[in-house]
């Protein structure tokens, strides 16, 4: 039986990187409500590009990396690898956080593992 249910629109994201799947990742998977539908499909795409374009003076910053690694779900192991608590990071340290919480996030299977160490361009041995 098909769905009558509509598609919602979303903004065109970038080509690269992205595909269907994520795309429907990135809107989230929770059902919504006809109110969210609604913000979805009419006041979204105006916020979205308002966020971004508050972004065009961004840098590192403490509560950016901390956000970042939040998103990552870090977990004890990166405290004891990096030597520091996210929220204790110099901003030297920032570039290898994000690699160290990447790492920890693909590091359950072998191969996807190697596929990691490979993005980041890390010659690693006994990997």
């Amino acid at each position: 039986m098909a769905s009558r249910r509509k598609p919602v629109p979303s903004l065109r994201l970038p080509s690269a990187g992205w595909s269907r799947k994520s795309a429907t990742m990135w809107r989230g998977a929770r059902p919504a409500n006809r109110t969210t539908r609604r913000w979805r499909r009419d006041s979204r795409p105006a916020a979205v590009l308002a966020a971004v374009s508050a972004t065009k003076a961004l840098r590192w910053s403490r509560p950016l990396i901390e956000a970042v690694l939040e998103e990552l779900y870090v977990d004890d192991h990166f405290e004891k690898l990096v030597g520091r608590a996210p929220g204790d990071l110099r901003p030297g340290q920032y570039a290898q956080a994000i690699a160290v919480a990447l790492i920890l996030r693909h590091s359950w299977h072998p191969d996807d593992l190697d596929y990691m160490l490979k993005r980041l361009k890390l010659r690693v041995r006994n990997a």
